[in-house]
């Protein structure tokens, strides 16, 4: 049992991308004590609910006693990989994890699809069910994913026009605008600016930038304060680093620029997210999907 207890040990620590240095570490023990435990000895009693939390398994599965697949904590097991992961690549794994999600609605026959690498061509992978729509960009210079759960009543009621809307999209409709808005998200975070000093740098005249920062400013994009640098009270800007604004703008552009090649391309959709109730009384439900990703091909190209 000890030898079946150390080998589980140590899978389990790989799997969760632990050295046995930050295994010990967590455990507040030598990373000599962890070695034994892997070559055939056993912790003390009072270690052994903290490590199997630490690996996302229980106690049972750690000796062999239960099925792996009945306990593991995947949540665990992601938060865990996470953490274990330096900071500059964690977005590249957090995008491997939802390609490899994606991918699992795909029929394949054969092996699963794996993250493309050394992408020549703009790919993209596309998800579209009943349930859930989804949408990422795989190159290098610009990945991203975006995830959509769609209500059993559809996405209709929450994204009705408003009068907030309707202004956001005639604010980013302004060229001028989105040259501002890249200005001021390019600077440091807390640097606040004077409407002179950003229509300097961006080029644009005063008029045009006070006109521009007043609109971003009722969306909440910049925030402004009194200064009373002089005698004269100054209203100086700074930016909110609006998360959604960001994403919007990267949206805006895959929208614009047609989508031609999908390395992973699952389309098994009935009805649209939009499904006001005058459509679902009108229209016929359809009795299978209008495209079945049956295909085991890797990748998938649309034509215009």
């Amino acid at each position: 049992m000890n030898s079946q207890f150390s080998k589980n040990l140590a899978k389990f620590r790989k799997r969760s991308g632990l050295t046995q240095v930050q295994l010990a570490s967590r455990l507040n023990v030598t990373p000599q004590a962890v070695s034994k435990w892997e070559n055939g000895s056993l912790p003390d009693t009072e270690f052994l609910p903290k490590l199997a939390g630490i690996l996302g398994v229980s106690i049972d599965v750690l000796f062999d006693l239960s099925d792996e697949r009945k306990t593991e904590d995947l949540e665990q097991m992601i938060s865990d990989r996470v953490r274990q992961t330096p900071p500059e690549e964690r977005a590249d794994l957090i995008m491997q994890l939802f390609y490899a999600a994606a991918s699992a609605y795909h029929d394949y026959k054969l092996s699963p699809p794996k993250y493309p690498e050394n992408l020549e061509l703009e790919t993209y992978a596309e998800l579209k069910t009943d349930y859930e729509a989804a949408i990422a960009r795989l190159n290098e210079d610009m990945k991203y994913f975006c995830f959509l759960k769609i209500p059993e009543n559809g996405i209709d009621s929450y994204t009705q026009a408003t009068d907030a809307m309707v202004h956001l999209f005639r604010t980013l409709a302004d060229k001028d605008a989105i040259t501002i808005i890249h200005y001021l998200g390019s600077a440091h975070r807390n640097r606040m600016q004077s409407l002179e000093y950003i229509s300097k740098q961006v080029g644009l005249p005063l008029d045009r930038v006070r006109k521009v920062m007043d609109n971003l400013d009722r969306l909440g994009f910049v925030w402004r304060v009194s200064a009373e640098i002089t005698d004269t009270p100054s209203i100086i800007y700074g930016y909110s680093y609006n998360t959604v604004l960001a994403s919007i703008l990267v949206l805006a552009k895959s929208t614009t620029n047609y989508i031609k090649f999908l390395d992973l391309y699952v389309d098994t959709y009935t009805q649209g997210p939009f499904r006001s109730k005058a459509a679902r009384d009108s229209a016929p439900v359809p009795q299978a999907p209008l495209w079945d990703s049956t295909d085991d091909t890797e990748s998938n190209s649309k034509e215009e």
